[in-house]
This record gives C-alpha cells, sequence and structure tokens, in this order.
C-alpha cells in the first residue's frame, strides 16, 4: 500500500479522537504547536523587569486626563498620552481614527517587528483606555492599559521570531466599536493575527483571590486559555498566580473572534464587587502586588508565544467573514450591515452554497485536510492534494442536511503527525 495513503489513514484515525476531545471543551486553532513550554532563565529575568514604579508612572500619567468618555477631549488626550508613550520606547506607532454611529474616537496602535521574515504571524495584547461619563476609570480599565504600556516598555529591549502588536482602544464602554472596528480592518488586510490577549479591570482583587486571575476564553481558543494554564505553572515561583478558565462573555477579545481570531480576556476575580463606572474607580483601588501578578503572567506568555515556532497553521480563506452569499457570489462584503447588533457581528450568511478555501503555512508535507461541520467530518471534504477546497451547499440529504446556523471546520494534517485547525460560524439559508 502506498506509503502516503498509510500516514494520511493515520492522521484520520489520530484527528478523529482528538476532534471528539476538541467538541467537549473547545477548538484549537493550532492544535499541538504550543503543548509545551520552554522554560528559560532569560523569560524569568524578563518577567522580574515588572515593578511598581514602571505601572505606577503608566498609570498616573493616564489618570491625569480625569474620565474618558468616548469621543470626548479627555479621552482624545488620553489616545495621544499613549502614542506618545508608545514613540519613547522607538516603536512603531500611529493614532488609528474610527466612527460608528454618532460615536468617533481613536485607537493606538504599536508594534515591535519580528524577525522571521518568512513569517507574517502577529501576536496582540489589547486594552482599553476608554471609561464612563462619571468615572476615573483607574481599573477599568487603567490597570489593563498600565500593563500594555509597561510591557510595550520592556519588551521593546528585545526582539522576537514573530511581530507584537500593542492596542490600545477605545468605544469598549459605549458597545466596543474600537476593538471591532481594527479587527475588522485587520481581517480586511489578511492579517495573519494567531491570538489575542486582552486586558481589562486586572488591578484589585480580594484577598481569598490574590492569586487567581480569570481567564475568558471562548471555545475556539481552548488551546490559548490551556498555554496560558501552563505558563502560570511552569513560572508560578516567579509570579505566584493561577489561572481560572471561565466561560466567555462580551467584551473587546470577541470582536476578534468574530473575524476568525483567537483571543481570551484576562480580569480579576471578584470583579463583581468592585464599584465599577463609579467615580470611586480610582487610584487608592489598585492592588499593585495583584497587578504585578496579572502583568507579569502575561508577559510570560507573549514573549513565549512570540519565540515559539509555528510548525502549521491553517486560516479559512473563504467564505469571508461578515459577508452575504448568494450561490457562491459574495454580496455586501466588510459589510457595516451587522456592526449595531453585537450578536451579527463577524456573521456570514450563505444562501444556496459557498466555497471554503484555505491557507496553509507549514515546511512539513501536508497529508491531509479535512472539512467538518459541527465537529463532524463532511461527506466529499477530505482531500490528500490541493487545492483543498469544499463546496458548501444546501443538501438534499435528511440524515445531514447543511441548513441553519453551523461551525465549519478545517483540519490539517502533516506528515510528521503535526495538526491544525481552523473555524468560523456560518449561517445557511434554503430559499426552498
Amino acid at each position: 500500500m502506498n506509503k502516503k495513503i498509510i500516514v494520511s489513514f493515520v492522521c484520520i484515525i489520530l484527528i478523529i479522537p482528538i476532534q471528539s476531545v476538541i467538541s467537549a471543551s473547545g477548538n484549537f486553532k493550532i492544535i499541538n504547536n504550543f503543548d509545551s513550554i520552554n522554560a528559560k532563565k532569560d523569560i524569568i529575568d524578563i518577567i522580574n523587569q515588572v515593578n511598581q514604579t514602571l505601572i505606577s508612572y503608566y498609570l498616573e500619567g493616564l489618570l491625569q486626563f480625569g474620565t474618558r468618555y468616548t469621543g470626548s477631549v479627555n479621552c482624545e488626550k488620553a489616545a495621544e498620552y499613549i502614542y506618545n508613550e508608545f514613540k519613547k520606547l522607538n516603536l512603531d506607532a500611529y493614532i488609528d481614527q474610527w466612527r460608528y454611529l454618532r460615536y468617533k474616537c481613536q485607537n493606538v496602535v504599536a508594534t515591535i517587528n519580528g524577525t522571521d521574515q518568512s513569517s507574517d504571524a502577529v501576536f496582540l495584547l489589547c486594552a482599553h483606555f476608554d471609561t464612563t461619563s462619571n468615572s476615573p476609570g483607574a481599573n477599568d480599565d487603567g490597570s489593563g492599559i498600565a500593563a500594555l504600556l509597561t510591557i510595550a516598555n520592556i519588551c521593546s529591549k528585545y526582539s522576537f521570531n514573530y511581530t507584537i502588536c500593542f492596542l490600545a482602544v477605545s468605544g469598549e464602554e459605549v458597545g466596543l466599536y474600537g476593538s471591532h472596528n481594527y479587527a475588522q480592518k485587520m481581517y480586511g488586510k489578511n492579517e495573519n493575527i494567531v491570538a489575542v490577549l486582552n486586558m481589562d479591570t486586572i488591578g484589585n482583587t480580594t484577598i481569598d483571590g490574590e492569586n487567581v486571575i480569570y481567564l475568558l476564553r471562548p471555545q475556539r481558543a481552548v488551546w490559548l486559555s490551556l498555554f496560558i494554564e501552563k505558563i502560570s505553572q511552569t513560572f508560578l515561583e516567579h509570579i505566584g498566580l493561577c489561572v481560572l478558565a471561565v466561560d466567555n462573555r462580551e467584551n473587546d477579545h470577541m470582536s476578534f473572534i468574530n473575524y476568525g481570531y483567537d483571543a481570551v480576556q484576562f480580569v480579576q476575580l471578584a470583579r463583581g464587587n468592585y464599584p465599577l463606572h463609579t467615580p470611586s474607580d480610582t487610584i487608592e483601588k489598585i492592588n499593585y502586588i495583584y497587578l504585578i501578578k496579572v502583568t507579569k503572567l502575561i508577559l510570560a506568555t507573549i514573549v513565549e508565544l512570540a519565540d515559539k515556532p509555528i510548525v502549521v497553521q491553517v486560516r479559512i480563506l473563504t467564505p469571508y467573514e461578515n459577508c452575504l452569499y448568494l450561490f457562491d457570489r459574495p454580496i455586501f462584503k466588510k459589510s457595516k450591515l451587522f456592526v449595531f447588533n453585537r450578536a451579527s457581528r463577524g456573521s456570514t450568511y450563505i444562501i444556496g452554497r459557498a466555497v471554503a478555501r484555505v491557507n496553509i503555512t507549514t515546511e512539513e508535507e501536508i497529508v491531509s485536510v479535512g472539512y467538518s461541520i459541527d465537529g463532524f467530518f463532511t461527506f466529499g471534504g477530505f482531500f490528500q492534494n490541493p487545492p483543498y477546497e469544499w463546496k458548501i451547499k444546501i443538501s438534499s440529504n435528511k440524515i445531514f442536511p447543511i441548513k441553519g446556523k453551523h461551525t465549519l471546520g478545517v483540519y490539517v494534517c502533516t506528515k510528521s503527525g503535526k495538526t491544525a485547525y481552523d473555524e468560523m460560524d456560518i449561517t445557511v439559508i434554503s430559499l426552498y
């Protein structure tokens, strides 16, 4: 029997149990690329540079502008402050304007370009600098911005295989508009954002929760959650913080999930007991010992991610996110029709049929590519040779009809047994 066929058969046997586990606990975009941690001494040296002096410098600098309601003068000044701090670190930085409905404001973006010229992979850190109209927002989300700038400060002294992007967004408190705008723009540019770490309200907790951080993770980002848990365990002696992964809820990280990027959010324990969105959210409420721990954990995570080789990666190219298809023709591509309903952002609707196409990045030999619907492999959706395209269409098969809302997934297996996965939500509409 042909050796390649044997390897493919073995891969299918291996993928099926992996897939069944994934269906129960969440989907892995990069299944076994990040299954180990390299606890190098230099990472310990890097995270030990996080200190109260550095964090408080950035937090106090932001809070000098008072309340920072989206679209206000104070919010604009805060954006300029963050931009100037990025420039002091000699980072490539810019202010990005956005507008939705009656809101218009700015995001601030800075990058450390990766040294691997053959890769376009990006790892992104995110926090929001806007507040409600009556709150100084020391913790929500001044703590996240202080951590973001602190990590940028420390990382600016080093180089990494892959690009690290630092994103400060506005519009979170009024509808997640800033993060949505950025995610939509990056998707339109085919930006390869591998993972997003969002930080929101990480500066205060109860005494019982001083050693725990919540991690909000959607199902598709469970691989990222597990990786962060391994980071916390590996560096527990130096960070002193455990991770508690919990079910997802809407926040800025969901803007990236909506466009097919894997994202999680760090948020403090006992958040419900904190006086959020009130004048009491002041700097006196910040627990610097806790904020330092969280910042160290996020820093260790991004350093590991940005230096760890990506052996194989797959991305769904079509159907497009946030698009309406009519018999494989994209209508209203990059439409703003779904912006105002958060649940519909990034939604893809298919009338009749569409073709699934993927981009696979690997130096290894690919032995199998398989498409799935809701975790089950599809008839005619398994390929051993390019172009690895599968026609999604309404089926007359009563046992397995593709109608309504589903999760389209794609699996890749290489000759060495490395696997990768990507997915997107689709809604298939029947005309009959």
